[in-house]
């Protein structure tokens, strides 16, 4: 195949998923779940105890780990996830879907399945949406980074004396 054609394909493809996914992401934040929120909420709900290193999860959203932080505040501010250092090692933060985290994370769940049968699932066959997967699957596998961990997957219980992470606006300052 000529390469014109290649990148023709590939942008074909990348341009109509994007959009797909937009109209996906609008339902949803039209029932009031931020798009972004949804991410890290759909993550968490797929790993044991719901929970997950804050620099796995901005690995996996492909953000900066200040800018999943940022995210994280307003989430941890809302009641969605709670933020503890990890037992073995203080750098480490886990995060984790609260009691109200996993409740949206359940609705936003249904609502994301029901806009994908609506936008997507109702125009691609299912061996269509198979190749798709298959060929993304193809290029996970050709870019796999290896993760180092070697951090225990146990979360300390909080802490009083250190710092809320949940407060916005405050100087350490401040806060002894």
């Amino acid at each position: 195949m000529a390469d014109e054609k290649q990148l023709e394909q590939w942008e074909l493809v990348t341009r109509t998923i994007s959009r797909a996914q937009n109209r996906v992401l609008e339902q949803l934040e039209d029932s009031g779940v931020q798009a972004q929120w949804f991410a890290v909420l759909h993550l968490l709900l797929r790993y044991p105890d719901h929970r997950l290193p804050m620099s796995h999860l901005a690995r996996d959203l492909t953000m900066t780990s200040g800018g999943f932080t940022k995210l994280a505040d307003r989430m941890a501010q809302d009641g969605l996830i709670d933020r503890r250092n990890s037992s073995g090692d203080r750098r480490v933060v886990y995060a984790t879907l609260t009691e109200k985290g996993l409740e949206l994370a359940h609705r936003a769940e249904r609502q994301y399945r029901s806009a994908l049968r609506e936008h997507v699932f109702g125009a691609l066959e299912p061996a269509a949406l198979q190749s798709l997967a298959e060929g993304a699957g193809a290029l996970a596998d050709a870019w796999v980074e290896p993760v180092v961990e070697d951090v225990p997957q146990t979360a300390s219980k909080r802490d009083p004396a250190l710092p809320d992470r949940r407060r916005r606006g405050e100087r350490r300052e401040d806060r002894a």
